[in-house]
């Protein structure tokens, strides 16, 4: 019977489409039974049933032809599939700093045939791709934790359907692990769907890391990042983490260095490494007016660059350069100083190379200056007498070498000091980069520290003991050399002769030998004692402003009427943050010495004052032989500039103020050890810190101290 279809006019439905077609396929089928073969009427007959099928899953008409187009492109070559075809796999690692990704597998090959696939991949956005039952998920090619792992990522579910993107991401996260040389998806069909099935083949054992064009990397640090990952299957993603450690290293130390590629080769990861090389080194110099450029100035151009540790054909560290402009800097010879880095001409990615202009700014070198100041010591004496005047003649620059000439001269009511020194800081570019200071002094200072009655005996100004009108002062002239280097990373050392001559005069300038108490003012009984010192002195400086300073004098009886000693001192202080904002902070310092042989009482250790035990005035605590004193701070904010201080000090002279000749100490009845406390602030001014102090001592007497300096 034939259907009448509708006019022209109304297109046929696609129900009625379906309906003619299912139809005139049976017509078909019947006529084909009764003339066919039999094994052509199975063939037709399951035709039928596949029909069917397509029926009862909701399938368009040409829902079967599509899907086996599916079953090709996932059987043939998918977007996501991923196969090794050579025993060397590359890994590519590229961009600006740190940045790491895994570029592309050496003869890894993505495979996708643009013809395959189509029905899926090239529709136009916005249109639903069409979905496939899966009626099965397999992973075959690895068993065990490998296998594990894989299936733990799937998300795909039996019996669901799924778009080819969907299928794509599933096979891309298993890939994605790291663990795989090779990911691929097949399909099979089935009578209930789709059987997919992802071949998986595991990466080579990692046997061992070699570094090539790393000259400055440890190979220590190589081996710590690698060695988790020793005689294991290969994971992409652990040695990525790997070789960003590596790249870390560089980061943190401020060098210009990063790995770009690895290549596998027998088990074996060959990282290559590039690392910044400093190509040209240049000088240029900044008018400070101006701000014009020119090669040359008023100091030499080998003295600056002599300073610097970066050199031509080293990896570039910033770090490194951050610590020679600080060394340039500290000549004291310039306003600016920073470093213009430009890549090199012939720089690449494979072997970059940078070029390193230095540029300066001088400022002004030499001149007159004056200027004033307190003394401890003479304010212990009254009001006027700790303020004391200066002036002096320096040139920073000699020569243009950073060469230093300065004659300076102090006075005050008590004190007097007149000193010329020439200082090379760098003494014929020696490699070890020794300096050298000469220098001639004429000194006359106050001797009340050792010889003045002590002042806690009654208020006001102490009364002195000494001369017919009272003062003691020490003259003497001294001329010195030293030689000082750099020992290590924080040390330095010092080594020098001294040649002295000391006496004691009156406030008229005229000799003395005796005090009142007609006890000796020098070794040597005469108006002079004379000494040569050889001085060995280092000094470490720390973290947290900590500092340790030995030194050691040992006086040369080169005449038998010269002094004989050894003086030894030592000093350690530190400070300690007590908070994260560095406002609260502790101070500790201990100090001590003693002095072996002949020993003029000028040259006792004077206990007590500003300097040492507050509370009491300027050598109140005693004079001796040996001795020990301590501090304790603790330092807090107020209102800026204005900090606090709370204050603990103790000194002692160990017993040993007898063994002063003259007795000294206990002719003026100075306890020999003592303690103080207090409280005080402090102001941040531009000629330093200034610390006014209030503080009691063990007999509960109280001084006001006023010193400079961010410690008593």
């Amino acid at each position: 019977m034939r259907t009448t279809r509708p006019g022209p006019e109304r297109p046929p439905t696609p129900g009625e489409v379906l309906r003619d077609w299912q139809r005139g396929a049976c017509n078909w089928l019947q006529n084909a039974a009764r003339s066919a073969e039999r094994l052509q009427q199975s063939a037709l007959q399951e035709s039928a049933n596949a029909v069917q099928r397509l029926q009862q899953h909701h399938y368009h008409r040409h829902a079967r032809v599509s899907r086996h187009a599916a079953f090709a492109s996932l059987s043939g070559s998918l977007p996501v599939t991923y196969q090794s075809q050579s025993s060397a796999n590359k890994l590519h690692f590229s961009g600006k700093g740190m940045n790491c990704i895994i570029g592309d597998l050496a003869d890894s090959s993505i495979s996708s045939d643009p013809h395959k696939g189509q029905a899926a991949a090239g529709k136009p956005a916005g249109e639903e791709q069409e979905r496939i039952l899966v009626s099965e998920i397999e992973v075959k090619g690895v068993d065990g934790p490998l296998k594990d792992a894989a299936e733990k990522v799937l998300t795909m579910k039996p019996n669901f359907s799924y778009t080819l993107q969907e299928v794509e991401d599933e096979v891309a996260h298993v890939f994605e692990l790291g663990w795989f040389a090779k990911c691929q998806p097949n399909a099979e069909d089935t009578r209930d769907g789709v059987k997919l099935t992802i071949e998986v083949e595991a990466n080579n054992q990692l046997k061992g890391v070699t570094a090539e064009g790393a000259n400055v990397l440890p190979a220590r640090v190589i081996e710590d990042a690698f060695q988790n990952q020793y005689d294991k299957t290969l994971n992409y993603t652990d040695f990525k983490g790997a070789i960003q450690k590596l790249d870390k290293w560089y980061a943190d130390r401020g060098i210009f260095g990063q790995v770009t590629h690895v290549e596998m080769d027998n088990e074996v990861a060959k990282v290559t490494v590039a690392e910044m090389v400093v190509g040209r080194m240049n000088l240029q110099y900044q008018d400070k007016k101006t701000g014009d450029i020119r090669d040359e100035g008023a100091t030499k151009p080998e003295v600056i660059m002599r300073q610097l540790c970066t050199r031509s054909g080293q990896v570039y560290s910033m770090q490194q350069a951050r610590r020679d402009i600080d060394a340039v800097y500290s000549m004291g010879l310039f306003d600016d100083v920073k470093f213009l880095p430009q890549p090199s001409e012939d720089s690449s990615l494979e072997n970059p190379t940078v070029d390193l202009t230095l540029q300066v700014k001088e400022r002004k070198n030499g001149g007159l200056s004056a200027g004033c100041g307190i003394s401890a010591q003479g304010h212990a004496e009254g009001a006027m007498p700790g303020f004391i005047g200066s002036c002096s003649y320096s040139q920073r620059n000699l020569f243009g070498l950073n060469q230093k000439l300065t004659a300076a001269l102090e006075a005050g009511q008590s004190d007097s000091t007149f000193r010329i020194s020439h200082t090379d800081p760098w003494v014929r570019g020696d490699p070890h980069r020794t300096s050298r200071t000469i220098s001639l002094q004429s000194a006359k200072t106050s001797g009340n520290l050792i010889h003045a009655k002590a002042q806690d005996e009654g208020s006001g100004p102490p009364t002195q003991t000494t001369g017919p009108e009272g003062n003691v002062k020490v003259a003497r002239l001294m001329g010195a050399v030293e030689y000082g280097r750099p020992l290590a990373q924080g040390w330095n050392g010092t080594l020098g002769i001294n040649f002295q001559r000391a006496n004691c005069l009156d406030d008229h300038n005229q000799p003395m030998t005796k005090d009142c108490y007609d006890a000796p003012l020098t070794f040597s009984r005469g108006q002079y004692d004379t000494m040569m010192l050889a001085l060995l002195r280092c000094v470490h400086t720390g973290r947290n402003d900590s500092q340790v300073l030995m030194s050691m004098e040992q006086a040369l009886p080169v005449h038998h009427s010269w002094l004989n000693f050894n003086r030894l001192r030592l000093r350690a202080e530190r400070s300690i943050p007590l908070a994260l904002s560095q406002q609260l902070q502790a101070y500790l310092c201990a100090k001590g010495g003693m002095i072996i042989g002949d020993l003029p009482p000028y040259e006792a250790f004077p206990i007590g004052g500003t300097s040492s035990v507050r509370g009491y005035s300027e050598g109140g605590v005693g004079s001796g032989r040996s001795y020990v004193a301590g501090t304790a701070e603790l330092h807090f904010p107020l209102v800026a500039p204005l900090g606090g201080t709370l204050l603990f000090d103790y000194g002692s002279d160990l017993d040993s103020g007898a063994s002063v000749l003259g007795d000294p100490a206990g002719v003026r009845g100075k306890p020999g050890s003592g303690w103080g406390y207090g409280a005080g602030i402090r102001i941040d001014s531009p000629v330093g810190p200034l610390r006014l102090e209030y503080a009691w001592n063990k007999e509960g007497r109280s001084r006001v101290h006023l010193g400079i300096g961010a410690h008593g």
